[in-house]
Protein backbone atom coordinates (compact mmCIF):
# COMPACT_ATOMS: atom_id res chain seq x y z
CA UNK A 1 0.00 0.00 0.00
CA UNK A 2 1.58 3.26 -1.02
CA UNK A 3 2.01 6.02 2.16
CA UNK A 4 0.21 9.63 1.81
CA UNK A 5 2.19 12.49 0.44
CA UNK A 6 3.08 15.42 1.96
CA UNK A 7 0.93 17.05 -0.58
CA UNK A 8 -2.45 14.97 0.10
CA UNK A 9 -1.68 16.38 3.98
CA UNK A 10 -1.68 20.01 3.37
CA UNK A 11 -5.19 19.55 1.27
CA UNK A 12 -6.33 17.44 3.12
CA UNK A 13 -5.85 19.88 6.12
CA UNK A 14 -7.06 23.04 4.31
CA UNK A 15 -10.37 21.21 3.62
CA UNK A 16 -10.98 20.80 7.58
CA UNK A 17 -10.13 24.11 8.39
CA UNK A 18 -12.27 25.35 6.02
CA UNK A 19 -15.42 23.34 6.99
CA UNK A 20 -14.86 24.46 10.72
CA UNK A 21 -15.02 28.11 9.60
CA UNK A 22 -17.76 27.61 7.65
CA UNK A 23 -19.75 25.87 10.93
CA UNK A 24 -18.76 28.87 13.13
CA UNK A 25 -20.09 30.89 10.72
CA UNK A 26 -23.56 29.24 10.68
CA UNK A 27 -23.90 29.49 14.59
CA UNK A 28 -23.16 33.72 13.99
CA UNK A 29 -25.95 35.52 15.23
CA UNK A 30 -27.50 36.98 11.59
CA UNK A 31 -29.16 40.42 13.45
CA UNK A 32 -25.65 41.07 15.31
CA UNK A 33 -24.00 40.89 11.39
CA UNK A 34 -26.24 42.55 9.99
CA UNK A 35 -25.55 45.25 12.30
CA UNK A 36 -21.41 45.12 12.03
CA UNK A 37 -21.96 45.41 8.02
CA UNK A 38 -24.18 48.33 8.19
CA UNK A 39 -22.30 50.32 11.18
CA UNK A 40 -19.14 49.40 8.07
CA UNK A 41 -21.78 50.78 5.03
CA UNK A 42 -22.74 53.86 6.34
CA UNK A 43 -21.96 56.79 4.64
CA UNK A 44 -20.39 60.10 6.62
CA UNK A 45 -21.70 63.18 6.90
CA UNK A 46 -20.18 65.39 4.30
CA UNK A 47 -18.51 68.44 5.77
CA UNK A 48 -15.95 71.10 4.36
CA UNK A 49 -12.79 71.58 5.85
CA UNK A 50 -10.26 73.91 6.42
CA UNK A 51 -6.43 73.51 8.02
CA UNK A 52 -5.78 75.97 10.51
CA UNK A 53 -3.57 78.51 9.26
CA UNK A 54 -1.43 81.18 11.16
CA UNK A 55 -1.60 84.86 10.12
CA UNK A 56 -2.28 88.51 11.23
CA UNK A 57 -5.68 89.77 12.77
CA UNK A 58 -5.98 93.54 13.75
CA UNK A 59 -9.41 94.58 15.91
CA UNK A 60 -11.08 97.24 14.89
CA UNK A 61 -14.58 99.66 15.71
CA UNK A 62 -16.42 100.84 12.85
CA UNK A 63 -18.29 103.97 12.30
CA UNK A 64 -19.50 106.30 9.37
CA UNK A 65 -19.13 109.98 9.01
CA UNK A 66 -19.32 113.06 7.05
CA UNK A 67 -15.81 114.68 6.10
CA UNK A 68 -15.55 118.04 7.37
CA UNK A 69 -12.49 120.74 6.62
CA UNK A 70 -10.15 120.96 9.31
CA UNK A 71 -10.21 124.71 8.94
CA UNK A 72 -13.02 127.33 6.47
CA UNK A 73 -13.73 131.03 6.69
CA UNK A 74 -16.32 133.41 5.51
CA UNK A 75 -15.26 136.77 4.05
CA UNK A 76 -17.11 139.42 5.12
CA UNK A 77 -16.60 143.03 4.56
CA UNK A 78 -15.18 145.42 7.21
CA UNK A 79 -16.06 148.35 4.93
CA UNK A 80 -19.16 150.16 3.82
CA UNK A 81 -19.04 150.23 -0.16
CA UNK A 82 -19.97 148.99 -3.54
CA UNK A 83 -18.10 146.09 -5.28
CA UNK A 84 -15.89 147.30 -8.40
CA UNK A 85 -14.20 143.77 -9.24
CA UNK A 86 -14.04 140.50 -8.53
CA UNK A 87 -11.02 138.70 -9.11
CA UNK A 88 -12.13 134.59 -8.13
CA UNK A 89 -14.68 132.17 -8.89
CA UNK A 90 -16.18 129.31 -7.43
CA UNK A 91 -13.45 126.48 -6.97
CA UNK A 92 -10.17 128.72 -7.71
CA UNK A 93 -7.67 127.77 -4.81
CA UNK A 94 -6.25 131.35 -3.24
CA UNK A 95 -3.82 131.58 -0.84
CA UNK A 96 -3.47 133.61 2.51
CA UNK A 97 -3.16 137.33 1.44
CA UNK A 98 -4.54 137.07 -2.11
CA UNK A 99 -7.16 139.62 -3.94
CA UNK A 100 -10.23 138.75 -3.92
CA UNK A 101 -11.92 141.57 -4.79
CA UNK A 102 -12.07 145.75 -5.05
CA UNK A 103 -14.09 147.88 -3.32
CA UNK A 104 -14.91 151.72 -4.03
CA UNK A 105 -12.35 153.38 -2.51
CA UNK A 106 -12.54 157.60 -3.73
CA UNK A 107 -14.02 158.24 -0.28
CA UNK A 108 -11.37 157.04 1.87
CA UNK A 109 -8.42 158.21 -0.41
CA UNK A 110 -10.10 161.46 -0.01
CA UNK A 111 -10.25 161.13 3.64
CA UNK A 112 -6.88 160.17 4.17
CA UNK A 113 -5.58 163.09 2.10
CA UNK A 114 -7.94 165.86 4.18
CA UNK A 115 -5.94 163.98 7.23
CA UNK A 116 -3.16 164.54 6.02
CA UNK A 117 -3.45 168.15 5.34
CA UNK A 118 -5.08 168.72 8.90
CA UNK A 119 -2.42 167.02 10.47
CA UNK A 120 0.46 168.67 8.81
CA UNK A 121 -0.98 172.10 9.50
CA UNK A 122 -1.22 171.28 13.63
CA UNK A 123 2.22 169.90 13.25
CA UNK A 124 3.37 173.37 12.24
CA UNK A 125 1.88 175.44 14.47
CA UNK A 126 2.42 172.62 17.13
CA UNK A 127 6.57 173.54 16.15
CA UNK A 128 5.79 177.37 16.33
CA UNK A 129 4.31 177.38 20.16
CA UNK A 130 7.07 175.05 20.92
CA UNK A 131 9.46 177.96 20.18
CA UNK A 132 7.57 180.61 21.48
CA UNK A 133 7.02 178.33 24.80
CA UNK A 134 10.65 178.30 25.00
CA UNK A 135 11.15 182.26 25.01
CA UNK A 136 7.74 182.56 27.73
CA UNK A 137 5.60 183.78 25.17
CA UNK A 138 2.88 181.04 25.36
CA UNK A 139 1.65 179.09 27.75
CA UNK A 140 2.46 175.54 28.17
CA UNK A 141 -1.35 174.58 28.11
CA UNK A 142 -1.56 175.86 24.51
CA UNK A 143 1.34 173.39 23.69
CA UNK A 144 -0.55 171.04 25.62
CA UNK A 145 -3.54 171.35 23.56
CA UNK A 146 -1.78 171.09 20.35
CA UNK A 147 0.30 167.98 21.39
CA UNK A 148 -3.39 166.38 22.07
CA UNK A 149 -4.84 167.45 18.77
CA UNK A 150 -1.94 166.39 16.64
CA UNK A 151 -2.28 162.95 18.68
CA UNK A 152 -5.50 162.97 17.70
CA UNK A 153 -5.17 163.74 13.92
CA UNK A 154 -2.59 160.52 14.35
CA UNK A 155 -4.96 158.23 14.94
CA UNK A 156 -7.77 158.83 12.86
CA UNK A 157 -4.55 158.76 9.66
CA UNK A 158 -4.09 155.26 10.97
CA UNK A 159 -7.89 154.37 10.71
CA UNK A 160 -8.68 156.02 7.48
CA UNK A 161 -5.60 154.26 6.10
CA UNK A 162 -6.94 150.92 7.68
CA UNK A 163 -10.48 151.86 6.32
CA UNK A 164 -8.76 152.63 2.85
CA UNK A 165 -6.66 149.02 3.00
CA UNK A 166 -10.19 147.42 3.56
CA UNK A 167 -11.34 147.97 -0.09
CA UNK A 168 -9.09 145.86 -1.13
CA UNK A 169 -10.88 142.17 0.34
CA UNK A 170 -8.34 139.76 0.72
CA UNK A 171 -8.17 135.54 1.75
CA UNK A 172 -7.81 135.21 5.74
CA UNK A 173 -6.77 131.34 4.56
CA UNK A 174 -5.33 129.76 2.06
CA UNK A 175 -7.88 127.44 0.59
CA UNK A 176 -10.61 126.79 -2.38
CA UNK A 177 -13.72 129.38 -2.85
CA UNK A 178 -16.37 126.96 -2.05
CA UNK A 179 -19.17 130.07 -2.47
CA UNK A 180 -19.20 133.31 -3.86
CA UNK A 181 -21.89 135.60 -3.13
CA UNK A 182 -20.56 138.51 -3.67
CA UNK A 183 -22.00 140.51 -6.89
CA UNK A 184 -20.15 143.10 -9.26
CA UNK A 185 -22.16 146.96 -8.12
CA UNK A 186 -23.49 145.70 -5.10
CA UNK A 187 -23.66 147.57 -2.14
CA UNK A 188 -22.45 145.97 1.15
CA UNK A 189 -22.38 146.89 4.65
CA UNK A 190 -19.24 146.18 6.80
CA UNK A 191 -19.48 142.86 9.21
CA UNK A 192 -23.24 142.25 7.37
CA UNK A 193 -24.53 138.87 8.43
CA UNK A 194 -24.26 137.40 5.01
CA UNK A 195 -20.86 137.05 3.62
CA UNK A 196 -18.72 137.67 0.62
CA UNK A 197 -17.22 133.98 0.20
CA UNK A 198 -16.70 131.23 1.85
CA UNK A 199 -13.20 129.49 1.44
CA UNK A 200 -12.25 126.13 2.52
CA UNK A 201 -8.87 124.10 3.36
CA UNK A 202 -9.08 121.03 2.22
CA UNK A 203 -5.59 119.71 2.86
CA UNK A 204 -6.51 118.80 5.96
CA UNK A 205 -9.98 117.12 6.80
CA UNK A 206 -11.31 115.55 9.65
CA UNK A 207 -14.07 112.94 10.63
CA UNK A 208 -16.15 112.60 13.89
CA UNK A 209 -17.59 109.58 14.83
CA UNK A 210 -19.36 108.34 17.63
CA UNK A 211 -18.12 105.02 19.43
CA UNK A 212 -19.76 103.01 22.36
CA UNK A 213 -19.05 103.38 25.64
CA UNK A 214 -16.89 99.93 26.10
CA UNK A 215 -14.35 101.57 23.22
CA UNK A 216 -13.31 104.35 25.46
CA UNK A 217 -10.39 102.31 26.95
CA UNK A 218 -9.02 100.83 23.90
CA UNK A 219 -9.30 104.34 22.18
CA UNK A 220 -6.45 106.92 22.07
CA UNK A 221 -4.82 109.66 20.39
CA UNK A 222 -2.35 108.29 17.50
CA UNK A 223 -4.60 105.41 16.64
CA UNK A 224 -4.63 104.30 12.82
CA UNK A 225 -7.74 104.29 10.43
CA UNK A 226 -8.85 103.38 7.09
CA UNK A 227 -11.60 105.47 4.98
CA UNK A 228 -13.65 103.50 2.87
CA UNK A 229 -15.29 106.32 0.39
CA UNK A 230 -18.35 105.75 -1.97
CA UNK A 231 -17.21 108.64 -4.29
CA UNK A 232 -13.54 106.55 -4.95
CA UNK A 233 -14.54 102.52 -4.50
CA UNK A 234 -11.77 100.75 -4.09
CA UNK A 235 -9.28 103.53 -2.77
CA UNK A 236 -8.33 103.02 1.24
CA UNK A 237 -7.57 106.31 2.67
CA UNK A 238 -5.45 106.45 5.81
CA UNK A 239 -6.50 108.71 8.83
CA UNK A 240 -5.03 109.29 12.36
CA UNK A 241 -6.77 109.63 15.18
CA UNK A 242 -6.29 113.38 17.02
CA UNK A 243 -8.47 113.90 19.39
CA UNK A 244 -11.05 111.60 22.19
CA UNK A 245 -13.69 113.55 24.25
CA UNK A 246 -13.60 112.03 27.79
CA UNK A 247 -17.00 112.49 28.39
CA UNK A 248 -20.13 109.37 27.35
CA UNK A 249 -23.16 111.08 25.65
CA UNK A 250 -25.85 110.11 28.60
CA UNK A 251 -28.45 110.03 25.70
CA UNK A 252 -26.69 107.87 22.90
CA UNK A 253 -24.54 105.77 25.14
CA UNK A 254 -21.08 107.04 22.81
CA UNK A 255 -18.13 109.61 22.86
CA UNK A 256 -16.82 111.95 20.51
CA UNK A 257 -13.57 110.93 18.70
CA UNK A 258 -12.07 112.64 16.20
CA UNK A 259 -9.55 112.03 13.12
CA UNK A 260 -7.40 113.79 10.72
CA UNK A 261 -6.85 112.81 6.99
CA UNK A 262 -3.82 114.49 5.82
CA UNK A 263 -5.19 115.27 1.76
CA UNK A 264 -2.38 117.19 0.18
CA UNK A 265 -3.78 116.16 -3.44
CA UNK A 266 -6.66 117.43 -2.51
CA UNK A 267 -8.50 114.26 -3.48
CA UNK A 268 -10.58 114.45 -1.20
CA UNK A 269 -13.63 116.95 -0.61
CA UNK A 270 -15.51 118.02 2.14
CA UNK A 271 -19.09 116.51 2.23
CA UNK A 272 -17.84 113.59 1.18
CA UNK A 273 -19.69 109.87 3.36
CA UNK A 274 -16.88 107.77 4.57
CA UNK A 275 -17.24 104.43 6.44
CA UNK A 276 -14.34 104.15 8.65
CA UNK A 277 -11.88 101.44 10.92
CA UNK A 278 -10.29 102.47 13.90
CA UNK A 279 -7.73 99.94 14.82
CA UNK A 280 -7.21 99.15 17.91
CA UNK A 281 -5.17 96.69 18.62
CA UNK A 282 -2.64 93.68 16.13
CA UNK A 283 -1.25 90.60 16.71
CA UNK A 284 1.18 89.00 14.16
CA UNK A 285 1.37 85.18 13.27
CA UNK A 286 -1.37 83.96 15.66
CA UNK A 287 -3.97 80.67 15.16
CA UNK A 288 -7.26 82.27 13.32
CA UNK A 289 -10.07 80.98 12.20
CA UNK A 290 -13.32 82.12 10.23
CA UNK A 291 -16.59 82.98 11.79
CA UNK A 292 -18.62 80.69 10.69
CA UNK A 293 -17.03 78.15 12.18
CA UNK A 294 -17.04 78.94 15.56
CA UNK A 295 -20.17 78.14 17.33
CA UNK A 296 -21.17 79.97 20.64
CA UNK A 297 -24.08 78.27 23.07
CA UNK A 298 -23.98 80.08 26.46
CA UNK A 299 -20.88 82.08 26.24
CA UNK A 300 -19.31 79.19 25.56
CA UNK A 301 -17.27 78.64 22.02
CA UNK A 302 -16.48 75.62 20.48
CA UNK A 303 -15.66 73.41 16.77
CA UNK A 304 -15.52 70.75 15.05
CA UNK A 305 -12.07 69.02 13.88
CA UNK A 306 -11.95 65.72 11.68
CA UNK A 307 -9.92 63.39 13.71
CA UNK A 308 -9.80 59.99 11.81
CA UNK A 309 -12.74 60.36 9.70
CA UNK A 310 -14.58 61.22 12.82
CA UNK A 311 -15.77 64.49 14.27
CA UNK A 312 -14.43 65.75 17.29
CA UNK A 313 -15.76 68.77 19.39
CA UNK A 314 -12.88 70.85 20.87
CA UNK A 315 -13.88 74.07 23.29
CA UNK A 316 -11.76 77.13 22.54
CA UNK A 317 -10.92 80.11 23.53
CA UNK A 318 -10.97 83.10 21.60
CA UNK A 319 -9.35 86.72 21.08
CA UNK A 320 -9.27 89.53 18.80
CA UNK A 321 -11.82 89.70 16.03
CA UNK A 322 -11.13 90.78 12.69
CA UNK A 323 -14.17 90.89 10.27
CA UNK A 324 -15.06 87.30 10.01
CA UNK A 325 -11.69 86.05 11.40
CA UNK A 326 -11.03 85.27 14.92
CA UNK A 327 -8.30 84.99 16.69
CA UNK A 328 -7.96 81.65 18.86
CA UNK A 329 -5.99 81.61 22.03
CA UNK A 330 -6.95 78.30 23.18
CA UNK A 331 -7.80 74.95 21.85
CA UNK A 332 -6.70 74.65 18.28
CA UNK A 333 -2.82 74.90 16.41
CA UNK A 334 -1.79 75.17 13.04
CA UNK A 335 -2.61 72.14 11.15
CA UNK A 336 -5.61 70.60 12.80
CA UNK A 337 -8.45 70.29 10.12
CA UNK A 338 -10.95 73.00 11.12
CA UNK A 339 -15.06 71.64 9.58
CA UNK A 340 -16.28 75.23 8.21
CA UNK A 341 -19.25 73.92 6.56
CA UNK A 342 -22.33 71.73 7.89
CA UNK A 343 -21.40 71.57 11.58
CA UNK A 344 -23.85 73.07 12.99
CA UNK A 345 -25.67 69.87 13.42
CA UNK A 346 -22.81 67.32 13.95
CA UNK A 347 -22.30 65.35 17.51
CA UNK A 348 -19.05 64.52 18.93
CA UNK A 349 -17.78 61.34 17.38
CA UNK A 350 -20.15 61.27 14.23
CA UNK A 351 -18.36 59.61 11.12
CA UNK A 352 -18.13 62.58 8.34
CA UNK A 353 -16.69 62.37 5.11
CA UNK A 354 -14.53 65.99 4.58
CA UNK A 355 -13.49 67.75 1.73
CA UNK A 356 -10.88 69.85 2.27
CA UNK A 357 -10.84 73.42 0.49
Amino acid sequence: MKQPTSTHFIVTSAIAAMLIILTGCGNMDPNRAETAQAENDEPGVPVETLLVEQGNIRASFNASAILEAEESTDVVPRVNGIIEEIFVEEGDFVSKGQVLAKLESSRYALAVSQIEAELRNVRQELERNQQLAASQLVSADAVSRLQSQLDSLTARLELAKIDLDETTVRAPISGHISRRYARTGRLIQAWQPESMFHIVDSSLLRATVHLPEHALTYIRPGLPADLQLQALPGEQITATVTRVSPVIDSGSGTFRTVLSIENDDFKLRAGMFARIQVHYAERSQVVRIPQDALIRIDNQSHVFVVSENEAKRVEVVTGLQDGNWFEVVAGLERGDELIITGQNNLRDGAKVEAITQ
